[in-house]
């Protein structure tokens, strides 16, 4: 890479495909709050889940048009509403502004054609690019994130 503020490709490769587990994972969550976990049914060659129209019409309607923001904001509410009901919960401390962030940065990879940090100032000054921060960030937040998740959320929920 000539441009040091070239955005590299296997940075923003990272970082989109952490974004897509990330939101895949948050979807199974989403779903199962609103009583749309995957059922694979009382049959054991029965593959498909009896509630399938009812998760495809979901997924369909609600969660493919839901904004990382709106996502981010019902992610935290449901947080919430399982740590008041399970007080052996796990803590992930400033969880709102982690969550936050992590967008922050991906909206950054997919919206820049310069580094900027997460204030959203362009260092084109700076002799180091922030996108190697950035990445490197991004992937401390989704590995922390992801591990909070799968430890208390993603089970079937009981609220």
């Amino acid at each position: 890479m000539n441009n040091p503020y070239e955005l590299p490709k296997d940075s923003l490769y990272e970082v989109i495909i952490r974004t897509i587990e990330f939101d895949n994972l948050s979807n199974e969550i989403i779903r199962t709050a609103f009583g749309l976990e995957l059922d694979s049914g009382h049959e054991e060659n029965n593959w498909m889940p009896e509630n399938l129209i009812e998760i495809s019409r979901f997924n369909k309607f609600f969660l493919e048009n839901l904004g990382s923001s709106s996502r981010a904001e019902l992610l935290l509410n449901i947080v919430e509403d399982i740590r008041k009901s399970n007080k052996k919960m796990k803590k992930c401390t400033n969880f709102k502004n982690k969550l936050m962030d992590f967008y922050k940065i991906r909206n950054i990879f997919a919206h820049n054609l310069y580094p900027k940090d997460l204030k959203g100032f362009t260092r084109l000054e700076s002799s180091e690019p922030h996108w190697s921060i950035l990445n490197k960030q991004h992937k401390e937040l989704f590995d922390e994130l992801n591990e909070f998740l799968m430890n208390n959320c993603y089970t079937k929920i009981d609220i």
